[in-house]
């Protein structure tokens, strides 16, 4: 799955940062008031997915006889990712789209 620039800048938003791209390098980092405080990749390293899942009290399941993983958070939001072959991709993936959600609620 592909993930677009606006769904990591909604993510970002839901932890209160903006997201900036190296356009040099296409890396991303988490920046606040115009700093950047760190290389930021939810959806390629773990700790990040980790730390954006505990943050926001993110939950996550997973159903093998229904191959999904969903996250949900705030009680409103949820992600569904059906199984690919990689399952941490896919957890990662849930809580992201989770956290984007979250984050695009708050831009409304």
């Amino acid at each position: 799955m592909t993930i677009s620039t606006t769904t990591l800048k909604n993510a970002a938003f839901a932890i209160e940062c903006d997201l900036w791209t190296d356009p040099a390098t296409g890396a991303n980092y988490l920046a606040k008031d115009g700093a950047i405080l760190r290389r930021w990749e939810p959806v390629r390293d773990d700790g990040d997915s980790f730390r954006l899942m505990a943050r926001l009290g993110i939950t996550v399941d997973a159903y093998d006889r229904y191959d999904q993983v969903i996250a949900e958070g705030a009680g409103q939001f949820e992600a569904i990712v059906i199984y690919t072959d990689n399952r941490l991709d896919d957890y990662r993936t849930a809580i992201l789209l989770c956290a984007a959600q979250i984050g695009a609620a708050l831009c409304q």
